[in-house]
Parts: C-alpha cells; sequence; structure tokens
C-alpha cells in the first residue's frame, strides 16, 4: 500500500496580493490625480504641448480641439507641405502615443487646408448701439462658430454682425479662447470694443466699476504671445489719468480728443536718444499714456508731428523729425491703435515754440504733437 505525497500548489502569500491590490489603486489613482499626466487633465495637457509643437513649425496659428489623446485640427496653411509638418509636429509633440504612454494617439487634419496668409493679423468685436459686430480674421471655421455663440450668449437679445472671413496667420493657437474672452469682457462694458492686431489686444470703453473691474481681471495675465492694453473708463472717468478729467472720450468730437492730447503732453515729453529717432526707455510711461487716449479716439484721423530745433541743417532735421514721429506712430500701433487712422510728419525746424538762442528754447522746439481731425 503506497503512500499518499502532499500536493504541491502554487500560493502567493496574502500580503503580496493585498500589495499589488494597492499597487492597482495607486496607478489608477495616480493616472486621476492633478499632474500633467493624469487623465483628467490629458487633453489641456496635449493640447498646450500640441501648440507648443505647432509653433516650433511655423504654424502657430491653427485651432486645436482634442478628442482624448485624438488632436483634429482646424486653420489655414500656406503650402500642402505645411499640412504633413504639422500633422508631423502634433503626432509627436508628447512622447508616443497610447493610453499608458499619455501621448497624441492620432491626428485629423481634413479640417487644415491651403489659403490665405494675413498679415497683421486684426479681429474685432465692437458694440454699436443694439448691434454687436464681429469683424476680421479667424483662423477657422470652427471659431467664426465659437464666437457667434459667444456673442449670441454674453449680449442679451442681441443677434451678432458677422463680418469675419477665414484666414491662415493667427499668432497662436488661444487666439479662440482669447477672443471669446473679448466678446465676454466687452459685453460687461456700456459700450466700447475689443481688438486683437496680432499679438497685441486692446480694449477700449466704458462701464461701472463692476464691469470695468472684471475686464481687468479677465486681461491680467493673457497667455503669450499676447499682451493687453486697457483703455477704459468708470462711468466716463478716466481714473489712471487725472489730468483728463472733464473730457468725454468715448462721444467728444475731435476737438475734445486733441485737447487731452496736449494735456497730456503740457507736463510730459516724449524722449529720443540725441540725434536719434530711437525712443528712451523713460518715455514709456508717457506713450502709454498717448495710447490710452488714441485708442478711446482713433474713430477720427490723429497726426503725428515731430519738431526739432534749427541747430543743423533743415533738410537733416526734416528727416529726423519725421523719424521721430514715424517711431511714436509705431509705437501706438502696436498698442493696438488703428494704423489706418494715423499719419506721421515731420516739420524739421519750421515751427519753433520758443526761440532758439537758448538750449532752453531748443529743449521746447524739440518735441512731438498730436492734431486731430475728423
Amino acid at each position: 500500500m503506497s503512500e499518499s505525497k502532499p500536493q504541491l500548489t502554487d500560493r502567493v502569500p496574502v500580503g503580496t496580493v493585498i500589495a499589488a491590490g494597492f499597487a492597482l489603486i495607486a496607478m489608477v489613482l495616480g493616472m486621476a490625480a492633478p499632474h500633467d499626466g493624469s487623465a483628467w487633465r490629458m487633453p489641456q495637457v496635449l493640447e498646450q504641448r500640441i501648440g507648443a509643437a505647432l509653433t516650433a513649425s511655423g504654424n502657430p496659428g491653427l485651432d486645436i480641439e482634442m478628442d482624448g489623446q485624438r488632436a483634429i485640427l482646424h486653420g489655414i496653411v500656406e503650402s500642402e507641405d505645411d499640412i504633413a509638418t504639422v500633422q508631423h509636429a502634433a503626432l509627436t509633440a508628447a512622447g508616443p502615443g497610447g493610453a499608458w504612454e499619455g501621448g497624441v494617439i492620432a491626428v485629423d487634419v481634413s479640417n487644415v487646408s491651403v489659403g490665405e496668409i494675413e498679415s497683421p493679423y486684426a479681429w474685432s468685436v465692437r458694440r454699436d448701439g443694439a448691434r454687436v459686430i464681429l469683424s476680421g480674421a479667424v483662423p477657422s471655421e470652427n471659431v467664426r462658430g465659437e464666437l457667434i455663440a459667444a456673442a449670441r450668449g454674453a449680449f442679451a437679445n442681441a443677434d451678432p454682425v458677422d463680418e469675419m472671413r477665414v484666414a491662415g496667420g493667427a499668432p497662436s493657437f488661444a487666439f479662440g479662447e482669447l477672443a471669446r474672452q473679448a466678446v465676454r469682457s466687452v459685453a460687461r462694458l456700456a459700450s466700447g470694443e475689443a481688438r486683437i492686431v496680432d499679438t497685441q489686444v486692446a480694449v477700449i470703453g466704458d462701464g461701472d466699476a463692476e464691469g470695468v473691474a472684471a475686464v481687468r481681471a479677465a486681461f491680467a495675465s493673457p497667455p503669450p504671445p499676447f499682451r493687453a492694453r486697457l483703455a477704459v473708463t468708470v462711468d466716463g472717468l478716466d481714473v489712471e489719468h487725472p489730468e483728463l478729467q472733464g473730457l468725454n472720450l468715448v462721444s467728444g468730437d475731435a476737438e475734445t480728443c486733441e485737447r487731452a492730447f496736449d494735456r497730456l503732453m503740457e507736463r510730459n515729453v516724449v524722449n529720443f536718444r540725441a540725434g536719434s529717432a530711437a525712443i528712451d526707455p523713460s518715455s514709456r510711461r508717457t506713450l502709454d499714456a498717448l495710447a490710452s487716449v488714441a485708442l478711446r479716439c482713433d474713430r477720427f484721423s490723429i497726426e503725428v508731428a515731430g519738431h526739432t530745433d534749427n541747430q543743423g541743417g533743415r533738410e537733416p532735421n526734416m528727416q529726423l523729425s519725421r523719424q521721430r514721429a514715424d517711431a511714436v506712430a509705431s509705437y501706438l500701433t502696436a498698442q493696438g491703435v488703428s494704423r489706418s487712422r494715423l499719419t506721421a510728419r515731420g516739420y524739421g525746424p519750421d515751427n519753433p515754440r520758443a526761440s532758439n538762442a537758448t538750449p532752453a528754447g531748443q529743449a521746447i522746439n524739440r518735441r512731438i504733437e498730436f492734431y486731430v481731425t475728423s
């Protein structure tokens, strides 16, 4: 009679099973936790990385739509080769694809086409009585529809006027979200408009204290590469420039706007490097104040006039005064002022305000002035 042998079985220690269970739970929780690889943040993180990759490829303005780890690109590029370029850039923007690696697993470029590239890239939203007018360039039909929907949602009982066109050349994939923010901000004001010209955002208008505070908060830190310039008043008062009190630049005439420029220049001067049209950095504060007036007054024609003293030949002074006027006009344009409303002219030494017999008189004659006409 044979003896029975004990049966051997593969047993896993209970402690190991428990540890593995906790590891699995930790992994799942880790994917849901708030870090760049977590599942709940993955589309937003991938969108940012795709945006950076598209910028590096020379195509920063495509609209990015995320469906989990799948990217759908919308917009205009210059050539057929660019379509393949942006697809590759997006697909490799965050490393290898796959559910666990956290990268992009597919890129749809069926909504990317070859078309017109605009420069400067300009768009605006404006209140005109009961109407809301959206005009200028947008990167895709997708963004166009989103902006119309945003305007309908932000402005009660308003049917937006669509004067937008689809064109390539937007400076960032964040253009659409920034433009929607501009629509919502203008809705917080009693009157006004917002413009995006390349990377410069300008908001011009008037509202109550709560509305103006909301606009300032909305554009306190715009996404790179955008920067914001706000020319907004509270119930008609310019709290940042007390010398302008009593001047209604929202509904005032051309003379009112010219008076505003004169007031700013009474105690300020735009300084340039000696014999040069390079603006001295010390004049930045003055130029920003001038931009605030110009933004609210560029419904009129604004002439930037350069003047010099009589030292040196007349022709070199005429050229220098024109170059300095051009430099100021360019600065204002970079702050969002409509370039079509600005002209620059140099008068050289021909219109002195003081005697050139003394250094003090010469300093007075070296100046920038502003003339506003309807």
